[in-house]
């Protein structure tokens, strides 16, 4: 019984060793860059680290950052941010390690390249907003709780990236092990702008109640839409996605 014991804590502490070292591979899905893009190039240094991507419907006064999804090719909203917000310079810049950005993803690190690039471009701009989409929401929050922004629009959000991996991994001690935890929720206190919050009907990845926890942190003014018959990965085919955006943008 004693051996059967000692066996099973240490493939329990194995199981933690290779978490705490092996998550970042779990966490993220760099995709490679399409290289026939029909969009003008931009990149940006931050620390040594170049960041290469697109700017949609370049000098304009306004101006959108993309955050995206974690498996996504943002490059193939290049077409989408063209027809629906033709009157804004929207940038789709790959996080690090993503596309052809150099680096290795970790939570700090896309932090500190969101801060950055929008510090580059605050002055070309008269205004700028954020659209973050899964992943890509917990650096939308966190840049919009420490720069003046226009607008804020997070797709598919969590509370936190801890609080989802809960769900899957509840048998170990998540808080001690995370390195990267995406905690949106402990931004929204220093969010002036109200956002609009878009949520797919059937999300297989960010369960509803991870969103509906960043709502009520929002209070009941912020705007929230439940894109029918949508999933985690096809919400932006809606046409009611692009509805919703272009209606909440217009309204500013």
């Amino acid at each position: 019984m004693k051996s059967i014991l000692l066996a099973t804590l240490v493939a329990y502490v194995i199981c933690c060793i290779w978490l705490y070292f092996g998550q970042r591979a779990l966490l993220y899905f760099p995709q490679p860059s399409d290289k026939f893009v029909d969009a003008t190039k931009v990149s940006f240094t931050n620390n040594g680290i170049e960041l290469r991507g697109w700017i949609v419907n370049p000098k304009q006064d306004e101006a959108l950052l993309y955050y995206g999804g974690n498996a996504e090719a943002i490059e193939q909203n290049i077409s989408f941010f063209q027809n629906i917000l033709p009157n804004y310079s929207v940038y789709l810049i790959p996080y690090r390690g993503y596309g052809e950005s150099m680096g290795k993803p970790t939570e700090n690190g896309l932090y500190s390249d969101a801060l950055h690039i929008y510090d580059q471009l605050v002055t070309q701009h008269t205004k700028i907003s954020l659209l973050g989409r899964s992943l890509g929401s917990g650096i939308a929050t966190y840049v919009a709780a420490r720069r003046n922004i226009e607008s804020l629009i997070l797709v598919t959000p969590y509370d936190s990236i801890e609080n989802v991996a809960k769900g899957a991994y509840w048998m170990f001690p998540l808080p001690l092990l995370l390195k990267d935890k995406y905690n949106s929720l402990g931004q929204v206190a220093q969010i002036e702008t109200l956002p609009l919050i878009l949520m797919a009907e059937y999300d297989q990845v960010i369960p509803r109640k991870h969103s509906e926890n960043l709502i009520s942190a929002f209070g009941k003014q912020q705007q929230s839409v439940i894109i029918k018959e949508a999933g985690h990965n096809d919400i932006s085919d809606h046409p009611e996605y692009a509805n919703a955006i272009y209606q909440y943008l217009k309204s500013k």
